[in-house]
């Protein structure tokens, strides 16, 4: 097994992979993920091509080499940006499939930290949101996504199977959340896409997405005999069932449960079965199996092939699973909002609100896991700012005074330099800017910067200045970032020389 029959394998996709493969082709995979993961590309389809579902053998094997190419990529800024909000999906994927529902808030956690992320990836992590928050009853925290995912589906750029995937999710929790208004704009929305634009599989899912929502926001009225002739037509066909990827259970039950009195015991068993063949998680399949046995009743004699011990099993699992599902998500978020407040205030300068010297060490640290061939992107640029004459407002009005300054000039760095990057003071009384771009007017910015600073005056009528010194990677393409840092130095000390010897005073007066 080489990686040319790996591609092969994901090429054909009828061609079927024996157990000795796979551990080949994984063994591969480790090896690559271990060293310079030049074959991420081809592990993601792979996993795309062995599919998705909950009996999959292969799936810890997977797992622990999806995790692998996250540790790896992480360090290599190429390979970062393309490959690991996917990998990440792939991560929450798995942990949907073993039922972890904080694991999944987790990863949701990680992608939307990431910050810039493919569209793609985006709708998925937002779905996934939305199913969790609502598969846990916690209605108010859904929201949140919910409306996240509506400005989303307005600016995304996706194919209209993607698309109107997104709108039925939205149709759906707006129907959850008893928002009629907005539950029929997004069932007149996802009318809009004509028949012949999507295949007979995407277009009976949304049917389904269709008559689940109903189900939601009409369930105090009785459902009309159109409703079950389509629910009877679209389980009789099947049409769904082509290996798509969809999770039925929050459409399905709903449904069932709607047009139980309306449809015979027998066909209505018959048409939950099938939905949790088709159903590739877990507790997708226990949620339909609690319908048959909670609400629908089933004979337990006329389907003893379905055990009685394991039925009780999944009883018990439905009496406790959403206030576990619940405190675990709970507990999740409270733990992620945790450790956000405790990484800003660890990454924050107590007097002045802007990042500490680690914050700015960790982006130098990020500029350094960008480099090409040894080389920075071409659109570092780094300020080097030191306050004037902050010893003689210490020893003239006091501490107190001296802070009022710093953070004075804290402020005006934040007016002027804030929309463009970051900010940071690295020491006493010296601080730092550092902006990713080209053809930035770095002259006007200081300029601007020398405006607002003899704007600012305190109690005691002092006004700011500052010393600047500006080093580019693009001006000094051989440089690493401690040489452009260098630059900017030698420049901000230049102008405080200038600075001392136009006004004459002693750096050192009091």
């Amino acid at each position: 097994m080489t990686i040319n029959d790996i591609s092969e394998y994901i090429k054909n996709g009828n061609r079927e992979m024996s157990k000795e493969e796979f551990l080949e082709a994984i063994e591969i995979f480790k090896e690559d993920a271990e060293g310079e993961a030049l074959y991420v590309s081809e592990f993601l389809r792979f996993g795309f091509a062995l599919g998705r579902f909950e009996g999959n053998p292969f799936l810890d094997d997977l797992h622990l080499c999806n995790q692998m190419y996250i540790a790896t990529v992480q360090g290599k800024a190429d390979l970062k940006k393309l490959h690991l909000p996917y990998l990440y999906l792939k991560e929450m994927e798995y942990y949907t499939l073993v039922n972890s529902y904080s694991e999944c808030v987790r990863i949701v956690n990680k992608i939307m930290d990431l910050g810039e992320v493919p569209d793609f990836c985006m709708g998925a992590c937002l779905s996934q949101a939305i199913d969790i928050f609502m598969g846990c009853g916690l209605t108010k925290e859904a929201e949140k996504y919910v409306e996240a995912m509506r400005v989303f589906s307005n600016v995304c750029d996706l194919p209209a199977r993607n698309l109107i995937m997104i709108d039925c999710n939205l149709m759906q929790a707006y129907a959850y959340m008893g928002r009629r208004k907005e539950y029929e704009y997004f069932r007149k929305s996802v009318s809009r896409y004509p028949e012949n634009s999507l295949d007979e599989g995407v277009m009976s899912i949304v049917k389904l997405y269709v008559l689940g929502s109903e189900a939601l926001i009409d369930s105090d009225r009785e459902p009309t005999r159109e409703y079950v002739r389509e629910v009877c037509e679209l389980m009789e066909n099947g049409a769904f069932r082509t290996g798509l990827t969809a999770d039925y259970a929050e459409m399905v039950v709903p449904i069932f449960k709607w047009i139980k009195n309306d449809v015979a015991p027998e066909k209505l068993t018959e048409y939950v079965l099938s939905m949790i063949n088709a159903s590739e998680i877990i507790a997708d399949k226990l949620e339909m199996y609690s319908l048959l046995i909670n609400d629908i009743k089933v004979d337990r004699v006329k389907y003893a092939g379905i055990h009685n011990d394991y039925f009780a099993t999944l009883r018990a699992y439905y009496d406790n699973d959403c206030e576990i599902r619940r405190h675990e998500v709970i507990g999740e978020m409270m733990a992620y909002e945790m450790e956000k407040q405790y990484r800003a205030r660890a990454m924050t300068d107590e007097l002045t609100g802007i990042g500490n010297r680690h914050a700015y060490e960790a982006e130098v640290d990020s500029i350094i896991a960008e480099r090409v061939n040894g080389q920075l992107p071409n659109n570092v640029i780094v300020f080097s700012m030191d306050v004037n004459g902050l010893k003689h407002v210490n020893d003239t009005y006091g501490h107190q005074a001296g802070d009022d300054y710093i953070r004075g000039a804290a402020d005006c760095l934040k007016m002027t330099m804030g929309n463009y990057g970051n900010v940071f003071r690295v020491g006493g009384d010296e601080f730092a800017a550092i902006i990713r771009a080209t053809n930035f007017p770095d002259e006007e910015v200081v300029a601007l910067l020398r405006k607002h600073l003899s704007e600012w005056s305190d109690s005691y009528g002092n006004h700011l200045t500052m010393s600047v010194g500006v080093g580019k990677s693009a001006d000094n393409p051989e440089c690493n970032i401690e040489e452009i840092i260098g630059i900017a130095d030698e420049a901000m000390y230049k102008d405080k020389r200038a600075y001392y010897q136009q006004t004459g005073k002693d750096r050192r007066q009091r």
